[in-house]
């Protein structure tokens, strides 16, 4: 026996004990599948020690680590070093349009620019088709440099007609610079089999300790994370696993609010089951149904509204909306509801708070939220009794905010209350064709 596999046997996490040493950094990793550098670092600062705690699970061997991961992402072969940041750039909507024309037909991109020689039109075309970005890629762009080099060009003539695009509104720089070698995968930690069977062996062992932790942590999951493929990195440096890195800096700023519980409830992307009523039209949220219906939002949080006249507990959902559309949202505040009439006492104030990636998108969500209050008030009868705000904020706003968990901070209405009693209460869930989205954004 090796004396690390010695050490694992004997390890008993401090459970034994009334104050456990790596309680804080465990329900940290088996919160979510990775726990990644910017929330490790949060909880560190909601609960000291964590980082002491985990880089002695991860010495021991019950929690593995990987370093962040670095792409060259014009080659996409793994590096060591960053490169410097460089401009980003991609197309607009009348850069695509034109695009479109060209590939239609080159002789429309002839007419535009009858001096260019007939050799370099394929490649000029070439360079605006790389800046054509959608989805993932949009947010991070492009440099001139891999734009460049994807469509062959020569640089000094490439960078010419860069801004010959630019003049004519037919690609945008961003707001925001990335280096085109850099680090896609932050450093993370995962949970291990191991530990999750130590954690098991101590529990049995001392039956004093928290007994509660066999359901909390999931022990008996089978299932484990490997290391991440670094492969799997689109041509912009985006990646699969870009929603999950970002929440989890959302989260990581709402966790640092001093209005933040740190003791409080505290769960990343949570399978909420919701008891409903599906016999009926739209379906019924109600807690004698006998029917469920999965809520999965992005985080479920505890904070202190120290705004309030009197300082009250309140539960923050948040939804990180990425690529969501608008109706999508519409949904989401509807099961949102429905889960604080069916898991919440009638007092508990809630809120749902909405990020988005952009101002523009900020704006749009701030109508859709603006138009649900007006159908809760044609509707009262939807409502739950609960004092429930709906709020909406940037990204780049939160991380600049002083406090992320202040709604002063945050775009915010709150939902006319239910005047009934809890028998007339009932938040419905309906289904997209038949969605009083439709009233408001279907024209």
């Amino acid at each position: 026996m090796t004396a690390n596999a010695f050490l694992q046997q004997r390890e008993t996490f401090g459970l034994e004990k009334s104050n456990p040493w790596a309680l804080p950094a465990l329900r940290l990793v088996f919160s979510v599948p990775r726990a990644y550098q910017d929330l490790a670092d949060a909880w560190n600062l909601v609960h000291p020690g964590t980082r002491r705690a985990l880089n002695k699970l991860v010495s021991l061997g019950f929690v593995a680590y990987q370093p962040g991961v670095i792409i060259d992402t014009a080659t996409g072969a793994p590096a060591t070093k960053e490169s410097r940041r460089v401009a980003r750039w991609r197309t607009t909507a009348s850069g695509s349009r034109a695009l479109s024309s060209f590939i239609e037909d080159l002789r429309n991109f002839e007419e535009a620019f009858p001096r260019t020689q007939a050799k370099s039109v394929v490649a000029v075309v070439g360079l605006l088709s790389a800046l054509n970005l959608e989805d993932s890629h949009a947010r991070f762009g492009m440099s001139a440099n891999h734009a460049i080099s994807i469509s062959g060009i020569e640089p000094r003539l490439g960078r010419w007609w860069l801004m010959r695009f630019k003049e004519r509104g037919w690609i945008t720089e961003l707001n925001v610079h990335y280096a085109d070698v850099r680090e896609v995968i932050p450093p993370h930690c995962r949970v291990t089999r191991l530990l999750c069977r130590q954690i098991g062996k101590v529990l049995d062992t001392f039956p004093k300790a928290p007994q509660a932790l066999r359901v909390e942590l999931r022990l008996n999951r089978s299932r484990f994370l490997d290391d991440i493929d670094p492969s799997r990195v689109g041509i912009s440096g985006a990646t699969d696993f870009d929603h999950d890195i970002e929440a989890q800096r959302i989260v990581s700023a709402m966790i640092s609010s001093d209005s933040c519980v740190p003791d409080g409830q505290f769960l990343l992307e949570p399978r909420l089951s919701l008891p409903i009523d599906q016999t009926k039209r739209p379906w019924v949220f109600d807690p004698a149904g006998p029917d469920t219906i999965m809520y999965q939002p992005d985080a479920l949080l505890s904070a202190r509204d120290v705004e309030a006249e009197k300082t009250t507990n309140r539960r923050v959902v948040l939804e990180y909306e990425r690529f969501q559309s608008r109706r999508d949202a519409w949904s989401h505040i509807e099961r949102f509801l429905g889960w604080v009439h069916t898991r919440t006492l009638p007092f508990e104030h809630a809120n749902l708070c909405f990020v988005v990636d952009s101002d523009s998108r900020r704006r749009t969500y701030i109508e859709l939220i603006e138009a649900f209050c007006d159908h809760a008030l044609d509707h009262p009868e939807l409502m739950p009794p609960n004092p429930v705000i709906l709020a909406v904020t940037s990204t780049p706003a939160l991380m600049k905010a002083s406090d992320a968990l202040s709604m002063r901070e945050w775009s915010r209405i709150a939902l006319p209350r239910n005047p009934g009693s809890d028998t007339d209460v009932r938040p419905v869930l309906h289904s997209p064709q038949a969605s009083p989205y439709e009233e408001y954004f279907g024209r």
